[in-house]
């Protein structure tokens, strides 16, 4: 009965419930072509050495730096379907925020709990089936055992550099392991430098720096050798992606689902205030909020860097001015109260898997890929084989388009959403085209343009029915297709 406590109930029921905003339907546009070039990768035996899906960059060479991730996703999906990509993305994600649970399990239940759902709200833009999320995990994982061996209770860290070859191989964002890493050695140089006699910080130093080699050596051992630690500067050096891909923006506080997130980085100001923070924990929110600022896809690492240290911060003071005051939190224990939190678990945990299954049912799936994709569109196109040889299309429909029509030659996209792939230059030249900059028309001559997959009612849709070198072919509520009616 002692197990069916107070604390059990809070913890449990959050525990539970956020499972809700981890599992769901498939949304992201990148997950078509991934799990195309995944069903790829299977088939050949392979990795692809250049870009196969579109014709106006096939010679570049692709470092595919997800691509155990992306045959993990063919297998689950071609067995399960977008169900089982929902389950298992989810199951990812709700690792790594019991990893974070890991990391203030000895603090007050209450403030626990209140963290942990806070954590899971702010971040509630970012989870669902996408690969980033493994990233997510694996940063929870690291700054658990950071956290375990900063503190004297652990050193499973020396098996970090094991996490990093796995890490290497299923995701780019690999390279966040370093900044970790980083601000915990610059925590303890800090720390070294104010407390020369304490040989503690000079240990952990030595001992990170060489987890830190260790990692950095451990990254080799993909695939594309060298290759691959050129790939995450490169993405974060392109000033086209940051223009373009609405993920790479910077945070729009006017937006309504970001306000949890813009909560939780006042309450970890406050929290500063009310108790002087250690320099490690500062150092990381600082920076963990440098990269949310910089980018919204970044707040998934916000929410794993600084979730323990809110919850951290307020649980030592909520400890100090009860000592001090003499509280004591007394929780009811009794057999009745136990009765009636197994009842409300239960009921919990069936209204959570009542949600769940409605959110990813096959046919709230259709749903949402047929607001989202053009799949009306698509449809049409394999129906008229005949028309056209070269598409321009919407960037976030070019892996839907890939995973429909490839290898068919005359339906290779004009882009996809591989942004570092596709280079700066074609970047520049989609936007040129979409924004209907004074170029748009000789760009689509130079690519040989012939038909134009795109938004019902945007901008260069709108523009197209009133140019006499093109036709309306199709329409539905999502999409057009103009088709060139004269050679330019």
């Amino acid at each position: 009965m002692e197990r069916l406590s107070a604390r059990t109930l809070l913890l449990g029921g959050v525990m539970i419930v956020i499972a809700a905003l981890f599992v769901g339907a498939v949304q992201d546009p990148d997950f078509w072509w991934h799990i195309r070039i995944g069903q790829w990768m299977a088939e050949n035996g392979g990795l692809p050495a250049h870009d196969i899906f579109t014709f106006t960059v096939p010679s570049h060479v692709w470092t595919d730096h997800e691509y155990l991730t992306e045959i993990l996703m063919w297998l689950v999906y071609s067995k399960t379907g977008a169900f089982g990509i929902g389950v298992f993305f989810g199951l990812i994600t709700y690792a790594g925020f019991y990893l974070m649970y890991r990391q203030v399990s000895r603090q007050p239940f209450v403030i626990a709990g209140l963290g942990l759902a806070l954590g899971a709200v702010a971040g509630a833009p970012i989870w669902g089936p996408r690969a980033q999320m493994i990233t997510f995990a694996l940063t929870c994982l690291e700054l658990y055992w950071l956290q375990g061996y900063l503190s004297g209770r652990s050193r499973n860290l020396q098996f970090f550099p094991l996490v990093m070859v796995l890490w290497a191989n299923l995701h780019g964002g690999w390279v966040i392991a370093f900044v970790w890493l980083g601000v915990a050695i610059v925590a303890e140089l800090v720390g070294w430098a104010w407390e020369p006699s304490n040989p503690a910080h000079r240990m952990h130093v030595r001992f990170l720096a060489i987890i830190a080699a260790a990692s950095a050596v451990a990254v080799l051992a993909t695939p594309h050798g060298f290759s691959v630690y050129l790939y995450p500067f490169q993405t974060v050096a392109s000033v086209a992606q940051e223009r373009l891909i609405v993920e790479w923006f910077s945070p729009d506080f006017h937006q309504p689902f970001l306000h949890p997130f813009e909560a939780m980085v006042l309450l970890l100001i406050v929290g500063f205030a009310l108790r002087r923070p250690k320099p490690y924990d500062l150092l990381l929110s600082i920076v963990a909020l440098a990269l949310a600022l910089q980018s919204v896809r970044n707040i998934a690492l916000f929410v794993a860097a600084t979730t323990p240290v809110l919850i951290n911060s307020y649980s030592e003071f909520w400890k100090e001015v009860s000592t001090a005051r003499g509280w004591k939190l007394t929780v009811p224990t009794r057999g009745p109260f136990a009765a009636i939190t197994a009842v409300v678990l239960v009921v919990i945990t069936l209204a959570t898997a009542v949600h769940i299954a409605g959110e990813t049912l096959p046919s709230h799936q259709q749903s949402l890929t047929a607001s989202n994709y053009p799949v009306a569109a698509a449809d049409w196109l394999a129906a008229h084989p005949e028309v056209g040889t070269r598409m321009y299309n919407q960037y976030g429909w070019g892996g839907y388009l890939a995973y429909r029509f490839y290898p068919q030659p005359n339906r290779r996209v004009f882009i996809f959403g591989e942004a570092a792939l596709m280079g700066d230059a074609l970047l520049n030249d989609y936007e040129d085209i979409q924004t209907l900059r004074p170029d748009w028309t000789a760009l689509l001559d130079k690519y040989a343009v012939d038909y134009i997959v795109y938004n019902r009612g945007e901008a260069l849709a709108n523009v197209l029915a009133t140019q006499p070198g093109w036709k309306l072919a199709y329409e539905d509520p999502e999409a057009v297709i103009y088709v060139r009616s004269a050679s330019p």
